[in-house]
């Protein structure tokens, strides 16, 4: 298996998997522009976990408690995946297979190995045990006092034997599901009572720990008013939700009004994207979401997922998961086609892996949304002073069903733009022109685009700036790149001497 990784390792640097990138187009002048081609002038150097200091991006590693997948076989693919965030299941069951004996040499395993790579693992700790609830996954604990005492004794040693190691907590998975709360009816005061009792254990027995809590499907809004209504907001110190979906920007307004109530109760909780993803081929479990299923459909999705998260303030966005699962549910002999690495015939990267590695490497540090306006109009019509003018009145027409945002991240400012339409194998050939209002600085000096599907760097000759001089008005300034490629996934703007 490890010399198949370092294969694929030293392909990258040859060649952006063109091949697998069914769709893209395959010149090697790049996306075509308006019957022209941009001129690619280089393409992403990859980085390492440890060559980045801090990331918004995470990788899911779970279902280790239930050994659907070895560490030993692919953590050696995360030495190249410049993320620095994995989000382990601490499996109490596995560990307490007999009554008051743990077994933590496969959770070591598993810690250890995400610390060595440059990955901070972050443990969600939930579900069940068999000595003392009535299942494994998802059977709660707060039905009997015995099963109380069990989990506040399990959460007690994890904490101490994970204390400066693991600092993060996330307190169950998905508490809004009968299928991750049973049995019994779910119930946000119940859930509440449990983080309640597991998050004070936590803090006495690793100090400085952040625990996070609601953890939910989606973001169903009773569900979560109940939650904070029976005091979670004074009990967490983030917030994490799953916002499965097809299209990732459905979920724009309802993070909009999460936050909005949680500054109803508790201003300074944190929020988390905890778990999403999108399966690669059709017939997966784990996603009721609508397809088309293909690696490259996979990757779309991923990138506008990661990215939207960033341009809403979210503080870490996790893509799930890491690798295919097999046999999951355990006994049904299905499988869950949401990981960047697929096992079957072997244990190979898919293109959101590569798209992972490209992002990472481009988009790191401290990232936070920067002080810009932003629009972009049809590419086949005209873009300069008129359109210029007429954006600044309030007028002209902007191309709906698009997204954009500016970052500042320890790369430089990185713009992404895309069509936030359904993604599709099949790209449309079109074009926008757009204009950037920067209102922390100048915009770009030596801009160039950058696919992250692909990996290449392109040249992008024709951008210009404005000046408003007009008597009336402070002068201000807009940048306007025009007949750029319009994709359905982030095509991204950078400084030229940040990435060649």
């Amino acid at each position: 298996m490890e010399s198949n990784r370092r294969t694929f390792i030293k392909a990258l640097t040859i060649s952006p998997l063109l091949n697998s990138l069914e769709g893209l187009e395959q010149s090697n002048q790049g996306p075509v522009k308006g019957g022209n081609t941009l001129n690619k002038i280089a393409h992403v150097t990859i980085k390492s976990p440890k060559n980045i200091k801090v990331s918004p991006f995470g990788i899911g590693c779970e279902t280790l408690d239930r050994e659907l997948w070895d560490p030993k076989e692919v953590y050696p693919w995360m030495n190249d995946l410049p993320v620095k965030w994995g989000r382990l299941q601490t499996g109490w069951n596995r560990v307490e297979r007999v009554k008051n004996q743990y077994d933590w040499k496969w959770l070591d395993e598993s810690v250890d190995g995400l610390i060595e790579r440059g990955i901070q693992p972050f443990f969600n700790v939930g579900y069940g045990n068999k000595n003392y609830t009535e299942n494994e996954t998802g059977s709660h604990p707060m039905l009997t006092e015995q099963a109380r005492q069990a989990w506040a004794r399990f959460v007690t040693a994890l904490a101490k034997r994970y204390k400066g190691k693991v600092q993060h907590y996330e307190i169950w998975n998905e508490p809004n599901l009968k299928g991750f709360w049973n049995p019994g009816e779910i119930d946000p005061k119940l859930y509440v009572e449990l983080v309640k009792l597991t998050g004070p254990l936590i803090r006495k027995n690793c100090s400085g720990a952040t625990i996070i809590g609601g953890v939910t499907s989606r973001l169903p809004y009773t569900f979560i008013r109940g939650m904070f209504e029976a005091g979670l907001g004074k009990e967490i110190d983030v917030f994490s939700f799953h916002p499965y979906t097809t299209i990732p920007e459905s979920y724009t307004e309802r993070i909009k009004a999460l936050k909005t109530l949680i500054g109803q109760f508790n201003p300074s909780l944190k929020i988390w994207q905890g778990e999403n993803g999108f399966p690669s081929q059709p017939n997966s479990t784990g996603f009721t979401g609508e397809g088309p299923y293909t690696e490259n459909i996979q990757a779309k999705i991923m990138l506008r997922r990661l990215l939207t998260d960033c341009s809403l303030g979210i503080d870490m966005t996790l893509w799930f998961l890491i690798v295919d699962l097999h046999d999951y549910p355990k006994g049904t002999g299905k499988v869950n086609y949401k990981g960047i690495l697929r096992t079957k015939p072997e244990l190979s990267p898919k293109v959101a892996f590569k798209a992972l590695q490209n992002l990472g490497s481009l988009v790191h540090g401290e990232v936070k949304t920067r002080n810009s306006i932003l629009h972009l109009l049809d590419g086949t019509q005209a873009a300069g002073e008129k359109e210029y003018a007429a954006l600044g009145n309030g007028a002209g027409q902007r191309l709906d069903k698009v997204s954009a945002t500016t970052l500042n991240t320890a790369n430089g400012i990185v713009l992404a733009y895309w069509s936030n339409e359904k993604a599709s194998d099949t790209l449309p050939d079109r074009n926008a022109h757009l204009f950037l209002w920067d209102w922390e600085g100048n915009g770009f000096k030596e801009p160039v685009l950058v696919d992250p599907m692909s990996g290449e760097i392109f040249e992008i000759p024709d951008h210009q700036k404005f000046n408003d001089k007009d008597k009336y008005r402070i002068s201000q300034e807009a940048q306007l790149f025009k007949t750029l490629p319009l994709r359905d996934y982030p095509l991204l703007i950078m400084e030229r001497e940040s990435v060649v």
